[in-house]
């Protein structure tokens, strides 16, 4: 059987522990970079060989080949069902697109698992079909951002919220590479309207598609990344065409990658991407999941978004380790770090969402983070900056304000220092731990109503 690294292996096995309790769709929460598909192509081949059948849920072409080579790898045999395929039903285990699944429910027997890769996007219309009509099966649900693109929940699928290990822990252990963030300008969302949970596509590129804001993007590429491999999010076709000719014209070899081009292409010019023919991919919406290219070390950010989801994918490209890749570059032009967090931010992640925040619109700033002047750089809050290593002047960290006022800041900040703690507890003995630190009279049934709590039905 393939070799797990520990903390895949720990995610193995709450999987299986969730099903033995009685969970019929247990969710589980590893970041990006994590090998989500490796974990659930290991628990797919168990279950082959036990004589299950299973079905892999996926909504892109290139997860569906991420998918195919991960079960090659563990010699799994599987079938493919997708448009232009001739779907092979002799096989356990199949890796379907849900957008052919929905016409082709004939031609698929009964799974006895269902998993869900990008779990995140489980409750649109062709995944619940897809459920309704396999009523009896288990489901696995895998993302990284376990909310839907309005901040809502998943509990009205899931059962069970499992959560995987840090972003922080992967950076320690060496699985992935430290993120540096800068943030140079951020772009005026005044007036921007929201559709379906995010900014207005038409709206956005208007605002992002302009020579002043692709300059300033070469010009700290040039300063930062110098000929780096390079991912740019952008709004829109005709945007991504535009960046990419300002690269092009300041001697750096870019191309655009989108949902337009045949598959054959898209995988030529990321293959030239990681051969160093090209220099950089400027995407509309293709690398934000299911792209897995190690070597590429900066991101752009030319695409405002307020999904946290969207977010996290994106930044998520380029923390993969690869030799001589030391560290990995965030630049982002738009504001999402100072928006949504950085990266290696713990979150209470919940099968009921996140709890919307009143009296702030889509300028402010969110995120406990802080930003260097001289650098630009966003990091969380610290003395000085940890890349120009600047001095933040104390009356820059703590503000003037009244006896009363101070003692608010310090009960806020002292609730978000308990909810990361408490976050960063994932187990039953890490949070009994917690309450004997607190001084609890009876910290044992205080962590048992914690983990009851993530664990139970919703």
């Amino acid at each position: 059987m393939f070799d797990l690294r520990p903390y895949q292996q720990t995610a193995v096995d709450a999987v299986r522990d969730s099903f033995r309790a009685g969970r019929r769709r247990p969710l589980l929460v590893a970041p990006t970079g994590s090998g989500k598909t490796v974990i659930f192509s290991y628990i797919t081949a168990s279950a082959a060989a036990k004589g299950n059948r299973t079905l892999v849920l996926v909504h892109r072409a290139e997860l569906l080949e991420q998918c195919h080579r991960s079960l090659s790898q563990m010699d799994v045999p599987h079938g493919l069902i997708a448009s232009g395929l001739t779907p092979d039903r002799s096989h356990l285990t199949q890796i379907a697109s849900v957008q052919t699944l929905v016409r082709r429910f004939d031609r698929v027997m009964a799974p006895d698992l269902i998993v869900i890769d990008e779990a995140h996007h489980a409750t649109a219309g062709a995944w619940a079909s897809v459920l309704a009509q396999y009523p009896e099966a288990r489901v696995l649900g895998v993302t990284a951002t376990p909310q839907r693109l309005d901040g809502k929940g998943l509990g009205q699928v899931f059962d069970d919220l499992i959560r995987g290990p840090e972003v922080t822990k992967l950076i320690d252990e060496g699985y992935l590479c430290k993120p540096v963030y800068y943030a140079p300008k951020t772009v005026d969302l005044t007036g921007v309207h929201m559709v379906a949970g995010d900014y207005n596509r038409a709206e956005v590129a208007e605002r992002m598609d302009r020579p002043t804001i692709t300059g300033d993007a070469v010009i700290h590429y040039r300063k930062y990344a110098e000929g780096q491999p390079c991912i740019v999010f952008c709004t829109g076709i005709k945007h991504a065409e535009h960046v990419a000719q300002a690269f092009n014209a300041s001697g750096y070899r870019f191309k655009v990658i989108d949902g337009t081009l045949a598959k054959e292409e898209r995988a030529r010019r990321v293959l030239d991407l990681s051969t160093g023919a090209l220099q950089g991919l400027v995407s509309v919406d293709i690398v934000s999941e299911g792209f897995d290219l190690p070597c590429v070390s900066t991101a752009i950010l030319l695409r405002p978004t307020a999904s946290l989801s969207l977010h996290l994918q994106q930044v998520g490209r380029v923390l993969r380790p690869s030799p001589g890749k030391p560290r990995a570059v965030i630049l982002d032009h738009v504001g999402n770090c100072r928006r949504h967090g950085l990266a290696e931010e713990v979150r209470d992640w919940s099968l009921d969402g996140i709890r919307k925040r009143s009296k702030r619109g889509p300028q402010d700033d969110v995120a406990d983070t802080r930003q260097c002047p001289e650098c630009f750089a966003v990091h969380t809050p610290s003395p000085a900056c940890p890349q120009c290593l600047h001095v933040y002047e104390i009356k820059d960290r703590i503000p003037d304000v009244v006896d009363g006022e101070l003692e608010e800041l310090k009960a806020r900040e002292a609730v978000r220092s308990r909810k990361r703690e408490q976050g960063t507890a994932q187990t039953l003995e890490d949070l009994i731990r917690v309450g004997k630190a607190r001084g609890m009279k009876n910290p044992y049934g205080w962590a048992h109503n914690v983990f009851k709590a993530r664990n139970s039905k919703r």
